[in-house]
């Protein structure tokens, strides 16, 4: 738990600092990292979209989509989606703290 902590500490300081997050961004960033640490942190990781909006409070999906999407492009993941829900899409991080990546 204290691995989580730390996480959340560093993107706590980086969504305060980046002015085009909104809560939406913040709550998934949480989502994510819960899911990396659920993994066994492995470096690409799987997601399902529906555990994510579950575990972010997000209930529309043009809005995860627009977050993830926005995240991706901001730099802070890299996201390749699968269609098949049973594999789920594949996430990996793009930040980096102290070297190591989220």
């Amino acid at each position: 738990m204290r691995n989580v902590n730390k996480k959340l500490e560093y993107l706590k300081d980086r969504i305060q600092a980046d002015q085009r997050l909104s809560a939406f961004h913040a709550s998934l960033l949480a989502a994510l990292i819960f899911a990396s640490e659920n993994s066994g942190l492995t470096h690409p990781f799987q997601v399902s979209r529906s555990k994510l909006m579950r575990s972010s409070k997000i209930y529309s999906t043009s809005t995860y989509h627009k977050c993830i999407n926005e995240l991706q492009v901001f730099g802070y993941i890299s996201y390749s989606p699968s269609y098949n829900p049973f594999l789920g899409s594949e996430v990996s991080w793009k930040l980096q703290n102290d070297g190591v990546f989220l």
